[in-house]
């Protein structure tokens, strides 16, 4: 006796839906994945830009703390808030630290510091901008006490073309003349 084989040409219903559950479920946890990774990558991305902010913050404070003295804002009204900071380094270079933006009417600049000595012995007509922080939003400075400066720094979360979007970050310190 011959036996007869037949060939199979086509799935049962059973079949296919077991299929399509078992790629379901793999296209389910893929995508799952891909969302883990876009959200691990923005907290990255979020510490990066606080790191960079503690880091620009930490060094400002630091030179402000070895400067010669502050000269803006003034001790006279320790309660005015002044959004610059003027003060000579400690090789008594006059340093100005502010906000520049494109247009006074934009919202975010970059927090930016200018060493005006160095710029007019270069005579140079635009000056070299030192960058700290971008997307810059607001500078708040007061003066307590005559040695004593205390600023607030806000920026805005930057998208990976620049543009700002996001949160608001806000970074306080302070700094004290040591060589007083």
């Amino acid at each position: 006796m011959k036996a007869i084989i037949k060939k199979r040409r086509a799935y049962t219903v059973v079949e296919l839906l077991v299929y399509i559950g078992i790629f379901a479920l793999l296209l389910a946890g893929v995508t799952a994945l891909f969302r883990y990774l876009g959200h691990f990558k923005n907290s990255t991305q979020r510490l990066d830009i606080l790191h960079s902010l503690r880091l620009s913050s930490f060094k400002l404070s630091e030179e402000l703390a070895l400067s010669q003295q502050f000269l803006s804002p003034t001790s006279d009204n320790p309660e005015k808030i002044s959004h610059l900071i003027t003060y000579f380094n400690n090789s008594f270079e006059l340093i100005v630290v502010f906000i520049q933006k494109e247009k006074p009417t934009d919202e975010y600049g970059r927090l930016v510091k200018l060493n005006w000595t160095e710029h007019l012995k270069k005579n140079r007509p635009k000056p070299e901008l030192e960058i700290l922080a971008n997307g810059a939003i607001e500078l708040n400075v007061t003066r307590p006490a005559n040695d004593y400066l205390e600023y607030e720094v806000k920026i805005k979360e930057l998208r990976p073309d620049g543009q700002p979007e996001g949160k608001i970050f806000t970074l306080a310190n302070a700094a004290r003349l040591r060589s007083r």
